[in-house]
């Protein structure tokens, strides 16, 4: 069984526009809305693909409610902690002039202590039957950065893999607690080590310079360029091949789900990376934040080119 945990989940509101202008009324082409985080991202596909998951997380108000209704008509098992306040809309506006994405996030409801600690026993619960656990995403009020590395470290007594996908304080300090792997874009990569990657070099030096940091597998996502794994000294760039992009949005959370489900399946580091990076291909070919399709997945895998590079 993978578990994800999301602190600060979302409904996804998607619009698309023919244009976008600033200051006047504009009529949308289409609506439709997600349930969002980057925890529950995984989840979506670690399910896509055949896997046993759980998602857990906090959810408040009227929009708790629905979020928790989308969940159940995924069929997507979950536990989620009531707090007060209301779970948050992030709004996801696409736009044809100019063609762009151009996104809104809100913070999310102030989240106590308590809350936090029945989070925390839910998951725990279910440790003897857990393999890895995800913990992804941005925190709300109240909860401190402290806190994945605390889990981190709790879910370790266990020996229970945790992956870290976040950024900012949180991302420093969990990379502190250890976590079996790391998964950092360029910018967080960037915010991390307090200097620019400009080049591919400089991006290899980056994810081994956080793997020694971290003591950790690294995972330095690149987009459309792919991602470069970072173990034990050595690097690997992986690169997907070109696929006609609809929306990118989701597609690295696609990566650690894809991994981590590779990873339980094969114990293979290598195959889980490609198969990581056929589910962030695979979603970058759906429309809004739909996520990766199986079929599209296993079609894409065997063009996946990994190489070593250091």
């Amino acid at each position: 069984m993978i578990a994800t945990v999301t602190f600060n989940p979302s409904l996804d509101e998607w619009v698309t526009l023919s244009s976008l202008k600033l200051g006047v009324l504009n009529r949308a082409a289409g609506w439709s809305r997600y349930a969002g985080g980057k925890g529950i991202n995984v989840s979506r596909v670690v399910r896509e693909l055949g896997g046993r998951t759980i998602a857990f997380g906090l959810a408040g108000g009227e929009d708790g409610t629905i979020l928790r209704e989308r969940l159940n008509r995924m069929t997507l098992p979950h536990v989620f902690v009531d707090v007060p306040g209301s779970t948050r809309n992030n709004y996801k506006i696409q736009s044809a002039l100019p063609p762009a994405l151009t996104e809104i996030n809100c913070p999310g409801p102030r989240v106590r202590a308590a809350a936090i600690n029945r989070l925390q026993r839910a998951l725990l619960r279910q440790a003897g039957g857990l393999r890895g656990v995800a913990l992804s995403g941005s925190l709300p009020p109240g909860v401190p950065p402290t806190i994945y590395a605390r889990w981190i470290r709790r879910l370790r007594r266990r020996r229970i893999p945790a992956v870290l996908d976040a950024s900012g304080v949180a991302l420093r300090r969990g990379c502190g607690a250890h976590p079996w792997l790391v998964k950092p874009n360029r910018q967080e990569a960037e915010e991390l080590l307090g200097r620019r990657l400009s080049s591919f070099r400089q991006v290899v030096d980056a994810a081994q310079a956080v793997s020694r940091q971290a003591r950790s597998i690294v995972i330095l996502s690149l987009g459309k360029e792919g991602a470069v794994l970072a173990s034990s000294g050595a690097s690997w760039l992986a690169r997907p091949p070109a696929v006609r992009v609809d929306s990118a949005v989701g597609a690295g959370d696609s990566l650690v789900g894809g991994l981590l489900f590779g990873w339980l399946q094969t114990g293979s580091l290598l195959e889980a990376f490609r198969l990581g990076i056929a589910c962030g291909a695979a979603t970058a070919m759906t429309p809004g934040t739909e996520l990766c399709h199986r079929r599209d997945v296993y079609r894409i895998l065997p063009r996946i080119k990994i190489k070593r590079v250091s």
